[in-house]
């Protein structure tokens, strides 16, 4: 042995000395004997829990030859972990994907749910007469140069709209020399005031096929394409101050409470077919107040179909042209997504929706995921340029509301309102595509929800009063009644737990007793055999 070897030992012989208990050879005769037999005594207690055992195969293991333990062994091991498989695949099955959209209805009755809004935005944003009169308050409009550069502005102003801004930018820059000298012009107010008004778009209207006043029927309407004008909406001017931050939660059925504000019940319809729901005549389009190229459509008005508590989708227009005798009839097929109770128990990330109560937006009072992307571009803008577009109401955060001096950047900023970002690492899009894009990702869909089917035909109508009138427009349902979905749980924690315990009877005879009772045995053997070692 090398010097160091013998210094080990040393160090152990004297660590043994001082530290290890000094036993006799009885006391360790008396100490195995001792361990020897409350190990006797746990296996009697092992063999008594495998007697009594009501999991499937185990009283066969205390009392059998050693070939059939190793059986007996060998299958409860099988059988045990293709439980635990199956078990593991339903786990997986109720986290993956623990909801299902289902028909709960084919033929709900119309009556149930109100009749949709309809918006008609006028082709013409901006009377080039009076926006040259309104200019030449601050401004002398005598100059030709000048003149051009005010009907550049106005087409600017015109174009100013989603998914159109790209269309602004020639304006913008041939007038960019006048955009600072009207910074303190309110773009609200101008653009209130060169509205075409009701008077002037509406000839005549009717619901039910009763004249009504288009005026009292329809009411200014915020979109993303400017002011328009809407019927039967409570995003409207009209409609806004309607408490029903519960219309998604009961279906669309106004609540009863908010029949004491005016202007709050809707309307409801339960005929199907032309000419039995709103007919809408609208004047000739003033050409000598139109911009021409200088504007989204030459003439005629854009139609939006949506619910009442939502903001129209300015890129689903229908356009209806000026053209005399020209009939536009639009037959509407509603279909209605609603969510059970017990889906509101999963977070918004399993369940894939959100509920009304569970987000708030500033632009309206119930959340839509329409109504999300709306403010979610509003607040890209506002990052960028430092500004409150003028379409909708704002916070009171004190930033001000975009001007006519704000074009420019708008221009700049917009294209990357036109895209919104998909999720990562989808194939299919460029890199310069995902970079221009929006990322709205947090404006999910709603847990109730209607869209409408659409069915339209365009066609002259020989009728004299449509000729009178120049263009009509008929909107009705097409079917007698509507479809509704459900989204429902597929997998709930008592599915779980009763598939859970069928794979468990299936393959050991297990249940919650078995378990009760392997805790039993487990603590009775833990204690007897503590007690008589402490002895």
């Amino acid at each position: 042995m090398s010097p160091n070897d013998d210094d080990v030992v040393r160090r152990w012989t004297t660590l043994r000395r001082n530290f290890l208990p000094r036993m006799s050879p009885a006391a360790v005769q008396l100490s195995v004997g001792r361990a020897t037999t409350v190990a006797k005594s746990s296996c009697v207690l092992i063999d008594e829990y495998t007697s009594h055992s009501t999991v499937h195969g185990m009283r066969y293991i205390s009392k059998a030859s050693l070939l059939e333990k190793i059986f007996w062994i060998t299958m409860l091991t099988i059988c045990g972990l293709s439980a635990c498989y199956i078990g593991n695949q339903l786990w997986l099955k109720f986290r993956s994907k623990p909801t299902q959209l289902a028909v709960k209805d084919t033929h709900v009755p119309l009556y149930e749910f109100p009749f949709p809004s309809i918006t008609i935005c006028p082709a013409i944003k901006v009377k080039k007469t009076v926006g040259l009169e309104y200019f030449s308050r601050y401004i002398s409009i005598d100059n030709d140069t000048v003149r051009t550069g005010l009907l550049n502005i106005m087409s600017a102003l015109s174009t100013m709209q989603q998914p159109t801004y790209f269309r602004m930018a020639e304006y913008v820059d041939k007038a960019k020399h006048l955009l600072p000298l009207f910074r303190n012009i309110n773009l609200t107010d101008f653009m209130l005031t060169t509205l075409p008004t009701c008077n002037e778009l509406f000839g005549r209207c009717k619901w039910h096929g009763e004249i009504i006043s288009c005026c009292e029927a329809f009411s200014l309407q915020r979109t993303e394409e400017g002011f328009c004008y809407s019927f039967n909406s409570l995003t409207s001017e009209a409609g806004k101050h309607c408490p029903l931050s519960e219309v998604l939660e009961n279906e669309g059925i106004v609540e009863e409470d908010d029949y004491m504000y005016p202007g709050c019940q809707l309307r409801r319809n339960t005929a199907v077919g032309t000419v039995t729901g709103l007919e809408v005549f609208l004047y000739k389009t003033n050409m000598s107040e139109s911009l021409g190229l200088g504007q989204r459509d030459i003439d005629g008005a854009r139609i939006m179909i949506h619910t009442s508590y939502q903001f129209p989708n300015a890129g689903d227009g229908i356009w209806l042209r000026s053209e005399q005798g020209r009939r536009l009839n639009i037959m509407i097929s509603p279909v209605i997504t609603v969510t059970s109770s017990r889906v509101k128990d999963l977070s918004v990330a399993t369940r894939g929706c959100v509920f009304p109560d569970e987000r708030e937006l500033y632009i309206y009072h119930v959340y839509t995921q329409s109504s999300c992307l709306i403010q979610c571009r509003m607040e890209f803008i506002l990052y960028t340029c430092g500004c409150h577009m003028y379409f909708f109401i704002t916070p009171d955060d004190g930033k001000p509301m975009c001007g006519i001096a704000d074009l420019a950047c708008i221009n700049h900023n917009t294209r990357h309102i036109r895209m919104l970002t998909p999720p990562k690492g989808t194939p299919g899009f460029e890199a310069r595509l995902i970079r221009d894009s929006l990322d709205c990702s947090q404006c999910i869909p709603t847990c109730y929800e209607t869209t409408h089917e659409i069915e339209m035909e365009s066609s002259p109508d020989q009728r004299t009063s449509v000729w009178k009138l120049f263009s009509y427009l008929d909107v009705a349902y097409g079917n007698l009644g509507s479809k509704k979905y459900q989204r429902d749980i597929t997998f709930a924690w008592t599915d779980l737990l009763v598939a859970l315990g069928g794979v468990a009877n299936l393959f050991l005879g297990f249940s919650i007793l078995s378990v009760v009772e392997f805790i039993y045995w487990t603590l009775k053997i833990c204690v007897i055999t503590f007690i008589r070692l402490c002895k």
